[in-house]
């Protein structure tokens, strides 16, 4: 609906709706509205009325709220002598919408700061769209959580240009899971690179192999000349042309000049000093290939969460060690081969060098894809002892070949 085209209507009145294109039901319109309403954070309340199901009369208001970290939709129902509550995940709440409209309340509104959309059914169950100036201003999602302080600012210019947040410095409820991970890797990163020793007045060197749409790659070059007030000189690598475009695109139109997008494979990346390497759901042995890039071109820092892993799985093998009544489980199997290849990981960074950590990156809720191995660059390392645990671990588990180790041949 253009600016002004309710210019007159008095709030709480409606007009017919031009939300709708002609050839669109008046449901699906509406149920469309209400889902682009919490998208663009205009979303104020939807509730429902004229109940015409079986049972008791009732009506139901639904409003946003956050558990969490994560933006649910609350419904509460309010029959003569109690109230109802069910909380839904987004998609779930906009489909259990869907079925109530029509079905059992042939009235329902929808509150947004932008303007009020109202679905009508007549006796004979015909369906009419209408809309009207908006009654209410938008809402954000209620916490039912304590609210955690985060690094990131959600007014962040980068934020809005990728869609996490919306004009006003709000985060969609949509993305509330995105800006979670952002704030938390760079909640880790602050951490590191305070224990990294970088130059004094050097720019910090990066390279993100596969960077994506670059939500963690904008966060971090942000974080080192915002928050650090460093130098940065950052490039993001991806195989995806039409991301890289996009990237670099909005790195201009963000100023962003330190910040550049290149799209080739992390192979072929340039093996000269870079202080940071990024390297976040690389899948199965780019994981590898992403750290034996870092150790080779010695970089200060490693940052790495891994994805899908299916070298080790099968070489397991019963060496007497009793892991047979493990290991003729696959689901068993393969869970025990993710451990064995990042416990080999961390080991291998140790021999290379490097203090490691394994670190919770995202709640398991989220993604059983949750360990971020992050390795700094440290004299103080055990080499020899790193070394000899691998060894007893590759024995004891009785696989023979780990691709990170077979990239670091000769590399000492």
């Amino acid at each position: 609906m253009a600016d002004g085209e309710n210019r007159g209507v008095a709030p709480g009145t409606f007009r017919s709706a031009d939300v709708m294109k002609p050839d669109e039901h008046p449901k699906f319109s509406f149920v469309k509205a209400v889902r682009e309403a919490i998208d663009d954070t205009s979303f104020a309340k939807l509730t429902l009325g004229k109940f015409r199901g079986e049972g008791e009369e009732r009506k139901a208001v639904a409003i946003l709220v956050v558990i969490k970290d994560r933006p649910q939709l609350k419904f509460v129902t309010s029959f003569p002598r109690k109230d109802e509550t069910k909380t839904f995940a987004i998609d779930d709440g906009i489909e259990f919408i869907a079925r109530l409209v029509g079905k059992q309340y042939m009235s329902a509104t929808l509150f947004t700061s932008e303007r009020d959309v109202r679905i009508e059914y007549s006796r004979k169950g015909v369906p009419r769209l209408a809309v009207g100036k908006p009654t209410s201003a938008s809402s954000a999602p209620q916490p039912h959580d304590r609210q955690k302080a985060y690094l990131v600012p959600p007014d962040r210019p980068y934020l809005q240009v990728l869609g996490v947040a919306d004009r006003e410095g709000r985060i969609k409820p949509t993305m509330q899971g995105k800006y979670r991970q952002i704030c938390r890797f760079i909640e880790i990163a602050d951490d590191l690179i305070a224990e990294s020793a970088f130059e004094n007045g050097a720019p910090i060197s990066v390279i993100d192999i596969g960077s994506g749409k670059g939500y963690l790659t904008f966060a971090f070059y942000d974080y080192v000349t915002t928050a650090l007030g460093r130098a940065c000189q950052m490039t993001g690598i991806e195989l995806r042309s039409d991301l890289v475009d996009l990237c670099n695109g909005l790195a201009q139109d963000l100023k962003f000049e330190g910040l550049k997008f290149v799209a080739e494979a992390a192979a072929r990346a340039s093996s000269a000093a870079v202080d940071v390497v990024i390297a976040l759901h690389a899948c199965d042995t780019a994981t590898d290939d992403a750290m034996a890039f870092g150790i080779k071109s010695g970089a200060r820092l490693i940052l790495s969460a891994p994805c899908c892993q299916h070298e080790i799985a099968p070489q397991i093998r019963d060496t007497g060690e009793g892991l047979k009544g493990l290991i003729k489980y696959p689901l068993l199997k393969q869970r025990q081969a993710d451990l064995v290849t990042d416990a080999s990981r961390a080991l291998l960074l140790e021999a290379s060098g490097y203090k490691v950590r394994l670190i919770e990156f995202v709640s398991t809720e989220h993604t059983s894809k949750n360990i971020l191995i992050a390795a700094v660059k440290s004299s103080g390392v055990d080499r020899t002892a790193a070394r000899q645990q691998y060894e007893a671990l590759q024995t004891t588990i009785g696989f023979s070949s780990h691709h990170l180790a077979s990239q670091l041949k000769g590399a000492d």
